[in-house]
C-alpha cells in the first residue's frame, strides 16, 4: 500500500539496480535528487521588454551521504569500495530513488558515480558523499 501523508525521509533510499534487484547504499544518512531543465531564451523585438523563453533538454542528479564501511562488512548492500570501482571503470548503472514502498514513487535511470569522497576525521566516524550524474532519460513511475 503506498504511503500516505507526509514521508519520513528515512524511507527514501539510493539503489543500484543489478540484476533487477534493487540494492541500497549502505549506511546512508541523506540523499538528494536534483533535475534541471535547460530555459532557451527566446527574447525578441517583439517581446515587449519581457524576456521569452522555451523549455530545453534537461538532466538530473542523485547524491548520498552516509556512514563508511569496510566493504566485507556491509552484506549485501552497496559498499563505498563498490562505489569507486563504478566510478573508476566508467560503468553505468542504473541507479534508483524510493521508498521501495509498493505503490510509491519510483526514480530510475541509467548514471555514473561522478564525485565520491571519504572523510576521516580524528576521533569520530568516517563519512562519505557520493554524487551521482543521470544520462539519458529518467523514469518516474511506481513501485
Amino acid at each position: 500500500m503506498a504511503t500516505t501523508g507526509i514521508t519520513n525521509g528515512t524511507l527514501i533510499a539510493i539503489y543500484k539496480d543489478i540484476s533487477g534487484t534493487l540494492t541500497k547504499i549502505a549506511n546512508a544518512t541523506s540523499n538528494d535528487f536534483t533535475i534541471t531543465k535547460d530555459m532557451i531564451e527566446t527574447t525578441n523585438k517583439d517581446s515587449a521588454g519581457a524576456k521569452e523563453y522555451i523549455a530545453g533538454e534537461y538532466g538530473y542528479t542523485m547524491s548520498v551521504d552516509g556512514m563508511f564501511e569496510e566493504d566485507g562488512s556491509v552484506g549485501a548492500l552497496i559498499s563505498w569500495k563498490e562505489m569507486i570501482t563504478d566510478l573508476l571503470a566508467g560503468t553505468s548503472v542504473t541507479i534508483v530513488m524510493t521508498s521501495n514502498v509498493s505503490g510509491d514513487l519510483k526514480l530510475s535511470g541509467s548514471a555514473l558515480f561522478n564525485d565520491l569522497k571519504l572523510t576521516a576525521p580524528q576521533n569520530a566516524v568516517s563519512t562519505f558523499t557520493a554524487s551521482i550524474q543521470g544520462t539519458g532519460a529518467l523514469t518516474v513511475s511506481t513501485i
